[in-house]
């Protein structure tokens, strides 16, 4: 389909608004930087057809056009070839453009000892195999010179030249054809874009050990589209979109080659980059420092925030006014008081009955084993809707302000729903555990065709508290075999349904450590091993 320009630029002003044109009613936001669009509006038609050249970024499978009244027949999109004016003039193109005429060509010399001057009219532009192109010049005095266009430094045009250079563009264009020749038609545009996501970024002030208050700012990174002030719903989800990997069909027309083997592109498992955007998204987020988040506006606080549910997901509702294409934003979405539980833990390192000799070779006079202890605070979600998953700040309030503790992530919440975010490693809380085999019974066990000895294990915890303040320790140990008797009261539960000869079992003691107490107890459990 080959067209002048002219005539497609006459009918621009018709029949061919931009999807620009279309108001923006709302966008959803998913954190994987995937975000669709819904625009509507009344659109200009002739001879039953509404056109335009600037294609949105739409991804596979989700550009959906609809009309209200059904006038909507079909959506059609090609490109085509029309002759245009060539931004990007060569030297070639100028001296090819103007053959025939007077010509001084000033031709850098090899040796450096000036330019090589020729006077003439340009007769023919040629290339050889290697792609070069080379100028062939009938000077004043009869010759025939040729001299690589590469190595012409500058030239003069001793006649009127002519700038007046085109060349064949491939312009898309997508219509939309509906069924009666009105006017003016009413439709409403959804599509998938890349580039458009947002990350939640979490704020825990810790006024007292039983008061706090958690807020989230939404930080929108958006590459895709200009965006006025629209109603923007952030998902809080895991968004599925299998296919959308890369661009629709109806606007991508160089990305498939010329056999398209749809039937491999819908395979969901395959180059799936659902995530790759979210992390180009992480990786430019701002600094979450505390001087930086003390020196950001102070919006008027939100207790609560906008929103809705729909099957899996919920949607935070905001409008932060407009948000042109490569712009950042950071904006408020809730704040709310939280009453912080602070308790310590630690893991004991589990027990393994897959390596015998880690049985046999362990003594309870060996070296007690130091495990770390970590400072840990738990709250409860009492509002509304959900907390979706987010890196989080963690300040503490004391007589000099409220000084920086850490950053961790903080998990999802529904709610009703209880969440723990880690504050710090502590050195002040020391826990020490040793073990060893106190009794033994060869043979005690055949399963599946395989003689088990039964070995008794008895262990020792150590824990003791260097705070000057009471503190709520928990420690935890997963076991594989069952448990016996402890000296310190626990909480026993099998972790999964098994058909090895050791069920898996998790250990828990809670207490209560006040400041310089320490406590020792001894527990015992039983495990079959194949020695």
């Amino acid at each position: 389909m080959k067209k002048q320009l002219f005539s497609l630029l006459l009918l621009g002003p018709l029949f061919g608004l931009t999807a620009q044109s279309l108001s923006v009613q709302h966008v959803t936001v998913f954190k994987n930087g995937k975000s669709l669009l819904y625009k509507s509006g009344k659109i200009l038609t002739g001879n039953s057809r509404y056109s335009m050249t600037e294609l949105p970024e739409a991804l596979y499978g989700t550009y959906w056009v609809e009309s209200p009244g059904g006038e909507l027949s079909s959506v059609f999109a090609a490109v085509d070839s029309v002759v245009a004016a060539d931004p990007t003039i060569g030297p070639a193109e100028i001296l090819r453009k103007n053959l025939g005429k007077q010509l001084i060509v000033y031709v850098a010399s090899s040796s450096g000892s000036g330019d090589m001057v020729l006077q003439g009219v340009g007769e023919r532009i040629f290339t050889d195999l290697n792609r070069a192109e080379y100028l062939v010049i009938k000077t004043k005095d009869g010759r025939w010179s040729t001299v690589n266009i590469y190595h012409i430094r500058t030239f003069e045009i001793l006649d009127a030249p002519d700038f007046n250079i085109t060349a064949k563009k491939a312009i898309k264009h997508l219509d939309f054809n509906f069924k009666t020749n009105k006017t003016e038609q009413e439709i409403g545009l959804s599509y998938l874009v890349e580039q458009l996501g947002w990350v939640p970024v979490y704020r825990l002030e810790l006024n007292d050990k039983t008061k706090g208050r958690l807020s989230l700012r939404a930080e929108i990174a958006n590459n895709a589209e200009d965006l006025g002030d629209v109603e923007m719903r952030l998902a809080v989800g895991i968004p599925n979109f299998a296919f959308a990997t890369k661009k629709s069909l109806l606007v991508d027309f160089f990305s498939y080659g010329e056999t398209m083997d749809l039937g491999m592109e819908l395979n969901p498992y395959r180059g799936n980059q659902m995530m790759s955007a979210q992390g180009r998204i992480s990786n430019q987020m701002l600094n979450n420092d505390p001087e930086y988040f003390d020196g950001l506006f102070n919006p008027e606080r939100n207790n609560g925030a906008d929103g809705s549910q729909a099957e899996d997901f919920y949607f935070y509702t905001i409008r932060p006014g407009k948000l042109p294409k490569n712009s950042r934003l950071q904006y408020p979405v809730f704040e709310t008081d939280i009453q912080p539980m602070h308790y310590y833990a630690c893991n004991l390192p589990g027990s393994n009955s897959q390596q015998p000799s880690y049985y046999s070779s362990k003594n309870t006079s060996d070296i007690e084993e130091k495990i770390p202890v970590t400072h840990f605070v738990e709250f409860k979600n009492t509002t509304a809707y959900p907390w979706t998953t987010g890196i989080v700040n963690l300040l503490s309030q004391n007589s000099a302000g409220l000084q920086p503790l850490s950053q961790d992530m903080l998990p999802y919440a529904a709610p009703g729903a209880t969440c723990r975010v880690k504050i710090a490693e502590t050195p002040e809380i020391r826990v020490t555990q040793a073990e060893g085999d106190v009794d033994r019974q060869e043979n005690a066990k055949k399963f599946f065709s395989t003689s088990y000895d039964k070995v008794k294990i008895e262990a020792q915890v150590y824990a003791v508290n260097y705070k000057t303040e009471p503190v709520t320790l928990k420690i935890r140990r997963s076991i594989e075999g069952a448990p016996l008797s402890t000296e310190q009261k626990w909480t026993t539960k099998q972790e999964q349904a098994t058909l090895r000869v050791n069920p898996s079992h998790l250990l828990e003691w809670v207490i209560e450590l006040k400041p310089g107490e320490e406590r020792k107890w001894t527990y015992s459990y039983e495990v079959y091993v194949n020695m």
